[in-house]
């Protein structure tokens, strides 16, 4: 028979978690779910109910301040775009409160999680058109972060997060203006996110799961496919004979992938310290790893091969 569990925590890990197992207590601290952020999803992403799709991406374009510097583009949409607070509270139905349970699972996002943290912002914005079914992202030459804008049905999805920057707000408006060109604003809201996370999958207190876990990707800030890919992995491994080994075995390619990436993410920081910028590094073979979430040593070397003075100097920022 299965344990009863109890979770703490009722974003999208933790209420993916209900629906998996489908014997928990959910422990919901909040009225409504919030947390700020691009609301894009991968469209395998496991449990998305299409009425809560608002729009679709299928061509990303990445920017160096004003200069393009890449573009991924596919047949078919990418990414879906949803209503997140409507999507996690529809996977909310049915949880029970707080009972008895042997298994507790915290799912808290960034509340819970161990490591670095920032703060990003999102507004929502109307009166302006750019490209349809179009993600943009826009990296500055002054600061490890990005900018992005995306689709949401009819306006935009603009937000932003950078290391070293307590409130990302000021700029966000500054940079609808400046590089938008205007546009009105709705909405603005902001939230913690870590970005150089330490994986915890259990801490000897109960199993963790999403960004409590630490399974969020630091070069994207995306939270979301990986936390209900652990919720899931860690309703499957409760059934077997170890269940945290199951569960570490099942989302090994998620913690290889966040731990490169924070690998990648403190090279940006060195590189923007000798005057550099990581997008030096990269090609459209790179960014489309970066949009699958699946970015690889080897590609990169294939990159740098192509171009060595850009190799030296990603060596000179490895070797401090």
């Amino acid at each position: 028979m299965r344990p009863g569990v109890r979770v703490v925590g009722l974003g999208p890990a933790g209420s993916a978690f209900l629906k998996f197992y489908g014997r928990a207590h959910g422990v919901d601290r909040a009225r409504r779910y919030f947390k700020a952020c691009g609301e894009a999803v991968p469209v395998e992403t496991p449990l998305v109910d299409m009425k809560y799709v608002v729009d679709r991406v299928r061509r990303y374009k990445f920017f160096y301040w004003q200069r393009e510097v890449g573009e991924v583009a596919y047949a078919k949409p990418r990414w879906y775009v949803v209503n997140k607070a409507a999507w996690v509270d529809s996977m909310r139905v049915g949880a029970a409160g707080a009972g008895e349970a042997e298994v507790l699972v915290k799912a808290g996002g960034p509340y819970q999680s161990q490591g670095v943290k920032i703060t990003v912002a999102r507004a929502y914005v109307d009166g302006v058109r750019l490209e349809e079914e179009t993600a943009y992202f826009i990296f500055p030459p002054e600061s490890i972060g990005f900018y992005w804008i995306f689709p949401r049905g009819g306006v935009y999805n603009v937000g932003a997060g950078f290391i070293g920057v307590d409130n990302p707000v000021p700029l966000i408006h500054e940079f609808i203006k400046k590089w938008i060109g205007g546009g009105r604003v709705l909405e603005v809201r902001g939230a913690p996110l870590t970005v150089l996370p330490n994986v915890v999958l259990h801490d000897g207190e109960g199993f963790r799961i999403g960004e409590a876990a630490g399974l969020v990707y630091p070069l994207t800030g995306e939270g979301i496919r990986p936390g209900i890919l652990s919720a899931k992995a860690l309703a499957e491994s409760l059934n077997a004979k170890n269940p945290l080994e199951s569960y570490k075995r099942a989302v090994r390619q998620i913690v290889k992938q966040v731990e490169f990436q924070k690998r990648l993410l403190k090279t940006a920081e060195r590189l923007l310290n000798k005057g550099s910028s990581i997008l030096e590094l990269v090609d459209d073979a790179v960014l489309r790893q970066y949009i699958e979430e699946n970015l690889s040593a080897k590609t990169l070397f294939i990159t740098l091969a192509k171009r060595p003075a850009a190799g030296v100097r990603l060596v000179a920022a490895l070797v401090k």
